[in-house]
């Protein structure tokens, strides 16, 4: 009874100091026959108890991370004795990361937990667990510089194991993406600079706020200048422009912020815009 007691508690604390609070898994299985439907119906439950059940970090406990994980499945295929999945996977965290990835392919069968792989390669954990650490680095970069880097290499770490493993699809490319991601340390520091901004603007320290955006800008033109419409800097922006058309008129540089960035990201350019024309009344 005790044992019992014990595995209680500790499930319900991992649950309170899981780093994903709220976690939205949808699985497209049109490609696929009835039989192997029924072999993944229990899927989606245990992608979701992945993220939420499970602390990946001490340090970033409470972060109370938003993910929305869309797994769509592209057919099947045996391969001696296992018969593997393969699918295509769309991360979003929050409003501002956005992660595509194709070619996953894993062997599932139907009530199968899914736990984090640790050292060892498993197909299924260690591309979810991949994810994961986008997630935690693109969190993380916001709280201080480059605090996600720790997160970026235990990811790289993952992929290094994908592409040495007999599942080796599409881990060329998800290692391809993590040097991308480390590669543009401007944006990450524009990121870093966004949400001090945002900060300074909740405490109602404006001077702040400026300098914070100032340094935002000046770091994704230096991203813009070398990798022009750079893709993970525009879904940044793009998530982001409206509250920057809405940032306190009394801020100094606000008109010249919102038309540099009307520039730079042109397809949010109306919002900024509608920024830019409450400033100049």
């Amino acid at each position: 009874m005790r044992k019992i007691i014990l595995i209680i508690v500790f499930t319900y604390s991992s649950f309170l100091s899981a780093q994903f609070k709220e976690v939205r898994v949808s699985i497209d299985t049109q490609r696929l026959k009835e039989n192997d439907r029924r072999s993944i119906s229990t899927l989606k439950n245990e992608v979701t108890n992945f993220f939420k059940l499970n602390q990946w970090d001490e340090e970033y406990s409470d972060l109370e991370i938003g993910i929305n994980i869309q797994l769509i499945f592209e057919g099947v295929a045996d391969k001696g004795s296992e018969h593997l999945f393969s699918a295509q996977c769309l991360v979003s965290v929050g409003v501002d990361q956005r992660y595509f990835s194709k070619g996953i392919q894993f062997p599932y069968n139907m009530g199968q937990s899914i736990v984090p792989s640790v050292a060892i390669f498993e197909p299924l954990s260690s591309a979810l667990e991949f994810f994961v650490y986008l997630a935690l680095a693109g969190e993380a970069d916001t709280y201080d510089h480059f605090a996600g880097t720790r997160f970026y290499e235990k990811a790289r770490e993952i992929a290094l194991r994908g592409i040495s493993s007999q599942y080796r699809l599409g881990w060329k490319d998800r290692m391809e993406m993590v040097d991308l991601l480390t590669k543009y340390r401007e944006t990450r520091l524009a990121k870093f600079h966004f949400y001090d901004a945002m900060s300074f603007i909740e405490e109602n320290n404006l001077e702040g706020a400026d300098i914070a955006l100032n340094e935002m800008l000046k770091n994704f033109e230096k991203t813009f200048s070398k990798y022009p419409r750079e893709h993970y800097s525009i879904i940044f922006l793009k998530g982001h422009a409206e509250v920057l058309s809405r940032m306190p008129d009394e801020i100094p540089s606000k008109l010249k912020i919102l038309t540099r960035l009307s520039e730079l990201d042109p397809d949010n350019k109306a919002k900024y815009q509608l920024g830019v024309g409450n400033k100049s009344r």
